[in-house]
């Protein structure tokens, strides 16, 4: 018992618990690793892990783009999107950017603090706040489109030209969640 407690106490000095039992925790191991093998799952061929590193890497090229302007992929889609629309509700500026309400309201009032959009009661519904680009706002976003569009070469780069448009189409299916009936 002595000795069992001396190896508790070091392995919380080294900040690890100690199994007590050696043998079990050997059954255990080799449970889980027939448990896995039996399970067909593999981390580097699982679709939401490689969309994950996918959206790491479309990351890293948006800030090797856009760093200098201390601005988010998700602050640039509400951006650009109104510019596209000239004004919206900002619960439809977050369904056209695919923003769930808490993360729309959060990017607004960042870009209100920076004064690039201003928001105002809808006069037709009260219910609705409305958004526009401030004349700051747009002169802001207009050069970043054409950046914006560098940050998309630059995701695609790996891929050949010719393999773009169908990798963006399989994307789009993907993304939209279009699922195909068992069988097609």
């Amino acid at each position: 018992m002595a000795s069992n407690e001396g190896n508790v106490a070091a392995s919380e000095i080294a900040g690890r618990d100690v199994w007590p039992d050696a043998s079990a925790d050997l059954d255990l191991m080799e449970r889980a690793k027939q448990l896995y093998e039996a399970s067909a799952y593999d981390l580097g061929e699982h679709a939401a892990h490689i969309i994950r590193r996918a959206h790491q890497r479309a990351t890293m090229r948006f800030q090797e783009v856009m760093g200098e302007h201390d601005l988010t992929p998700t602050q640039m889609a509400a951006l650009a999107t109104i510019m596209k629309h000239g004004e919206l509700s900002q619960n439809q500026l977050g369904r056209l950017t695919a923003m769930d309400p808490s993360t729309i309201s959060i990017v607004i009032r960042k870009l209100l603090k920076h004064g690039l959009v201003q928001r105002y009661a809808s006069p037709e519904d009260q219910r609705l706040t409305i958004i526009r680009l401030t004349k700051a706002g747009m002169d802001y976003t207009a050069p970043l489109l054409v950046k914006s569009v560098e940050v998309g070469r630059r995701v695609l780069a790996p891929l050949k030209p010719s393999e773009r448009a169908l990798f963006m189409e399989m994307l789009h299916r993907v993304a939209d969640g279009e699922d195909i009936a068992p069988g097609d």
